[in-house]
């Protein structure tokens, strides 16, 4: 270390300072995204709940029934998962 000079040690602070400032500067960026990102998502979420407690059981099931005759395969894929899920969930409570 007693090999830098004052000069060399100034543009090494100097240079750090900047890498830091940037890093910083994009780490916010990014954080501000992701606070977008989970706002939309919330906003999106709030909407489809308000949207079923306004139409009820029998909206919710007319929209899925809708949605099953639409495209049948991700229905069956989208009941296949929850089934399992909740024989999973079911079975661990069981112990």
């Amino acid at each position: 270390m007693d090999n830098f000079s004052g000069d060399e040690g100034e543009r090494f602070g100097k240079r750090a300072a900047e890498k830091i400032g940037s890093a910083v500067e994009v780490a916010g960026q990014k954080l501000d995204a992701a606070v977008d990102y989970v706002e939309s998502t919330k906003q999106s979420a709030k909407q489809t709940l308000d949207q079923v407690r306004q139409e009820g059981w029998q909206g919710t099931k007319a929209r899925m029934l809708e949605y099953t005759r639409k495209d049948p395969f991700n229905a069956l894929l989208m009941a296949v998962g929850a089934g399992l899920l909740l024989g999973l969930l079911t079975k661990r409570a069981r112990g």
